[in-house]
């Protein structure tokens, strides 16, 4: 077994609602994640994915039990952790490049570096020629590459995706999957990022994922290991492990009868 990244034990989050009552959106959450993982959480819309992935990043506290990073209790963000938010979260008003260098310039790294480092995950993601343009003038698709350039360019070990992809066409989403993958791939100095990645779409986590945990209620009901050789195309996905795995994951979903 390999070094732990990510451990929550016990783990709960609770919240009042406008009328007094108590919310629990995590309950009891115990969950291991290995060092250079990739790991999707999936399950119905209000189970605590996101919940779950937000105390990770350090951006809303537990009301119970632990959230461990890197051996260090989480007590707010830091920048081990870089989050890929739903909604585009490209600063409109600056320009492409700028975005990307943006969390590095606020940990003060030198302008020089910076740019290096922009310079070279914009390469990476296929955005080179759109480096000085301004985010309105760039596809939903290309805002996604600028904010996955930008969390690989900040140097986090823990990549946190909640839907990253999920507004996108089929075939900008796969490319999309290239992309992600194959910087996870390649890591830093043998470096590989550890990554949890929410989806709603069970295709989406068997082509991406080492692992897929699955959540209800706020609580882990499976976590299921996904083998396969990478990289994964269509195909694969109709070999008979994978079809058991996906028959697992609608059955969780309610859309599959158990057998």
């Amino acid at each position: 077994m390999g070094d732990v990244k990510i451990e929550a034990s016990a783990l709960s989050r609770s919240y009042r609602r406008a009328d007094g009552a108590e919310v629990k959106a995590l309950s009891a959450v115990d969950l291991r994640i290995e060092a250079g993982q990739f790991v999707c959480l999936v399950g119905p819309s209000g189970c605590g994915k996101t919940t779950l992935l937000q105390i990770i990043a350090g951006l809303v506290p537990p009301t119970g039990g632990s959230m461990v990073v890197n051996g260090q209790r989480v007590t707010g963000p830091g920048p081990s952790r870089g989050m890929v938010f739903q909604k585009d979260s490209v600063f409109p008003w600056m320009r492409v490049a700028a975005n990307v260098e943006y969390g590095l310039s606020c940990r003060g790294v030198p302008k020089a570096e910076r740019q290096a480092a922009a310079a070279h995950y914009l390469e990476r993601v296929g955005l080179s020629h759109v480096a000085g343009a301004w985010p309105r003038e760039l596809s939903g698709g290309m805002l996604k590459r600028v904010a996955v350039a930008t969390v690989f360019a900040n140097g986090a070990d823990v990549l946190l995706l909640d839907e990253p992809f999920g507004a996108l066409d089929y075939v900008t989403k796969r490319q999309l999957h290239d992309v992600l993958l194959t910087l996870w791939a390649e890591g830093e100095a043998g470096r590989r990022r550890t990554v949890m990645f929410v989806t709603h779409d069970v295709d989406e986590a068997m082509i991406l994922a080492d692992r897929i945990v699955v959540m209800r209620a706020g609580q882990i009901v499976d976590d299921l290991p996904v083998a396969a050789d990478r990289p994964r195309t269509t195909d694969a996905l109709l070999l008979p492990e994978m079809v058991r795995i996906k028959h697992i994951l609608l059955t969780h979903l309610g859309l599959e009868a158990a057998r």
